[in-house]
């Protein structure tokens, strides 16, 4: 088949879903959202890019602003970056091969909306048996509102190791819906660790789509975090493991004001000895109502879900839903799951040791909010210790 042939499969599927609402989530009106038009050259917000830990010196990064304005490098061997547009263009039979081919173009209107009237988003490759020891880079920013809808497809080759880091940010009151495709492809004995790390505003709208496909031996560690307020946020990552793969996919999701957030992880054991856990913390402040899924079903393999709320309001939601579904007598699926408020007892001790009432309860809230996720580089661990520190900050 043909570009221009598979170009119009995609848009016909796409068209068929733009009145489709995600199952999960509160459900908008998309339409608003196109017409607005760019008013002079976009412009990036370097504090930003900062806050969300994305490190405009790296050797390796793609930036995008809006639908409008990219850039992006590799000076790492064997890391290969582009426009998904450019890698669409330059090998369409390699193209159909990846794109939409994990996530469906028809799965709901965001997925169509995206299919239709998005642009950019990185294709990032990394070849076979290639170490990566520095975090590869990515920049979302969205700086006039309307629409951004970029499409990512990473594939890490067999025996190939990397990071990449993607932070996501708004400008100030702008209004925007930010729906990101995102398809990811770990080869037999690869690895692929992924830290998003979003801070949008309080008229903002997002639905990310990611689906990861991890083959036999494979790797992918995961790290998701929200750290402001959001209007309305709704996910639900899928992780297909093949045999002996392993995934960790670990979120923490700050709601304040009045936002409705709607998150998940799902991890589905194809292969036997696949193993997943899944981690969720979600810390609701204000009048926020944060609904936390997490869903793990196979055959074979292993797999555990860990969810806990915290309460800081006595007008805030949380919701956690974990769910585990066994397919045969081969499948060990295990889940503990609480929401709770911060105990008086432990603000009260801590005060007795010469802290302040204030620092005693964002002790407690490090705390909470900290996983460990092993393996990632010291330099990603770095910027993560830092998101914590402001994600602390924030829930004050």
């Amino acid at each position: 088949m043909g570009l221009e042939n598979w170009l119009k499969q995609v848009e016909s599927r796409a068209r068929e879903a733009l009145n489709k609402p995600s199952p999960y989530g509160q459900d908008i009106d998309v339409s608003g959202f196109l017409e607005v038009k760019p008013a002079g050259k976009p412009l990036l917000d370097e504090a930003k890019a900062k806050e969300v830990g994305v490190d405009l010196s790296a050797r390796a990064l793609y930036t995008q602003i809006d639908q409008v304005y990219y850039k992006y490098l590799s000076r790492i061997p064997g890391v290969e970056i582009t426009r998904l547009e450019d890698f669409i263009e330059d090998r369409p039979d390699e193209a159909k091969e990846y794109v939409w081919k994990l996530v469906d173009p028809g799965k709901d209107k965001y997925t169509a909306i995206a299919a239709l009237r998005g642009r950019g988003g990185y294709f990032i490759r990394v070849k076979r048996g290639v170490k990566v020891e520095e975090p590869i880079m990515a920049c979302l920013f969205m700086s006039i509102g309307g629409l951004q809808a970029p499409h990512n497809i990473v594939i890490v080759e067999k025996d190939a190791d990397a990071t990449v880091y993607t932070g996501c940010a708004i400008a100030p009151e702008v209004v925007g819906l930010h729906v990101g495709i995102s398809e990811f492809y770990v080869e037999e004995g690869a690895t692929l660790r992924f830290v998003m790390v979003h801070s949008w505003n309080r008229v903002a709208h997002v639905r990310p789509r990611t689906v990861v496909r991890v083959k036999p031996g494979g790797r992918y560690i995961s790290y998701y975090v929200n750290l402001a307020q959001v209007k309305t946020l709704q996910t639900y990552p899928v992780v297909y493991l093949g045999e002996g793969a392993y995934t960790y996919l670990a979120s923490i999701v700050l709601g304040v004001g009045d936002a409705d957030i709607d998150v998940g992880s799902a991890a589905v054991l194809d292969g036997e000895n696949a193993s997943a856990e899944i981690v969720s913390r979600s810390l609701a402040r204000d009048s926020a109502s944060i609904v936390a899924r997490a869903s793990i079903a196979g055959r074979h393999g292993r797999g555990h879900i860990d969810c806990r709320g915290l309460m800081l309001s006595d007008k805030s939601v949380i919701r956690t839903i974990p769910e585990l579904q066994a397919l045969s007598p081969n499948t060990m699926l295990t889940h503990e799951a609480s929401i709770g408020r911060l105990a008086e007892e432990e603000i009260n001790y801590l005060v007795s040791k010469g802290f302040t009432k204030e620092e005693a309860v964002a002790i407690l809230i490090r705390g909470f909010i900290n996983v460990d996720v092993k393996g990632l580089p010291q330099r990603v661990r770095e910027y993560i210790e830092t998101i914590e520190k402001l994600t602390v900050e924030k829930t004050m």
